[in-house]
């Protein structure tokens, strides 16, 4: 499918010089269908008896190709010059499909954000309308490629479309178009969809920046009495401060040297280990995680654990369910205890066998849920810091 000189000159002569610039978009590849049924009666009236034969023609639906190169007035406005064909068949009076029609358009269109209209956002979906007017050249062909009929007519576009900005070279875009026909007011529709390249990024949008004031000086001269210097600034005069060189947000007392304060954190982690079928060898894939729980119980030296087994609904029996939970719960205390270190009365297990599922046991997934344990881990330590003024005020 050829491109007109008009159009290649456009593009060659424009993409040049604006490839340098922030803000030049280019849609390499606009696919769409074109609608033109509702357009038919007046094709057939328009295009008959083009060569004197009487025959009268119109042009089916089909594909439409196409590019466009734009510009970005604003950051969410371009102006596109863009040119696209649709080529497909024609039918005449008897209902003959043995001839061709082909519809060149080239047109200029604005895409106008409505953020133009609501403010500026940072999403990538940016809805727009689109305004435009052009010219279109509709032929038929009979099968030895001899024109027998076309017109060539003023149109104008107006559409509703939205582009998905994957980053800021790059967009999704897709639009809905309604094409009328000014010089045998007809109408016609299309849909298209393609992707735009920006070159240079996209127009940021313009930030007010407010004026800048003088800054007030302050030309007062300051008596400093020797004997009331205050050097690390704590509040305590330097011939009574016992702690010289306090930090600044550091509480003092009427000595001058920090507040102790003691402070409590609070421990609390969860552990989740997966078995499989009829299984309570722990696996490879979980022993880091065990690795994690014991190396926070040796840092807070008086949290313990509850360590809890649970089975699917697949064994023989509950009382079988219930053994395979406890051993499952003792093979994590176990790791803990004899690979890791941790005491043995910090740890606490308990079997529920199949009693309490998280997921269905009618489904191969939901068991493989339920095969599991679950460890509660808790504690806490207390530090003794030097008390801030952050601290004061909370």
């Amino acid at each position: 499918m050829k491109l007109n000189k008009i159009a290649l000159a456009l593009f060659a002569v424009t993409a040049a010089p604006l490839a340098a610039n922030a803000g030049v978009t280019i849609s390499p590849l606009l696919l769409g269908y074109h609608y033109s049924e509702s357009a038919d009666d007046d094709q057939a009236e328009l295009l008959g008896n083009y060569d004197g034969s009487g025959d009268s023609y119109y042009k089916e639906d089909g594909l439409y190709t196409g590019a466009a190169l734009g510009i970005e007035l604003t950051p969410s406005t371009q102006f596109q010059v863009e040119y696209g064909v649709s080529d497909t068949d024609a039918i005449d009076q008897n209902g003959s499909d043995n001839f061709d029609a082909e519809q060149e358009m080239i047109s200029g269109n604005f895409l106008i954000g409505t953020e133009e209209f609501t403010g500026y956002t940072d999403g990538a979906f940016k809805p727009y309308m689109l305004i435009g007017a052009g010219q279109s050249k509709l032929e038929i062909k009979d099968a030895t490629g001899d024109k027998i009929s076309g017109t060539k007519d003023t149109i104008g576009n107006l559409g509703l479309g939205a582009m998905y900005r994957i980053n800021d070279a790059l967009s999704l875009r897709g639009e809905a178009r309604a094409i009328h026909n000014f010089d045998n007011n007809w109408w016609e529709g299309m849909a298209l969809a393609g992707l735009e390249v920006v070159l240079g990024g996209h127009l940021a949008p313009t930030v007010a920046v407010p004026p800048m004031k003088e800054p007030v000086v302050d030309n007062t001269p300051v008596v400093v009495v020797e004997a009331d210097l205050d050097s690390d600034g704590d509040g305590v005069p330097d011939s009574i401060d016992a702690c010289p060189g306090t930090p600044m947000n550091v509480v003092v007392d009427e000595r001058g040297c920090p507040v102790p304060v003691d402070i409590t954190d609070e421990l609390k982690m969860e552990l989740r280990v997966f078995f499989d079928n009829d299984k309570s060898a722990i696996k490879n894939q979980y022993k880091p995680e065990i690795s994690k729980v014991a190396e926070k119980m040796r840092e807070y030296p008086n949290s313990t654990a509850r360590v809890e087994g649970h089975a699917s609904k697949t064994g023989p029996s509950a009382r079988y369910n219930q053994r395979l939970s406890e051993a499952r719960a003792v093979a994590v205390k176990s790791m803990l205890t004899n690979e890791f270190g941790i005491a043995p009365n910090r740890l606490s297990t308990v079997g529920y066998g199949y009693d309490n599922p998280i997921a269905s046991n009618d489904t191969e997934e939901g068991r493989a849920m339920n095969r599991r344990v679950y460890a509660i881990i808790t504690g806490d330590k207390t530090m003794t810091v030097e008390q801030t003024k952050d601290m004061v005020v909370q």
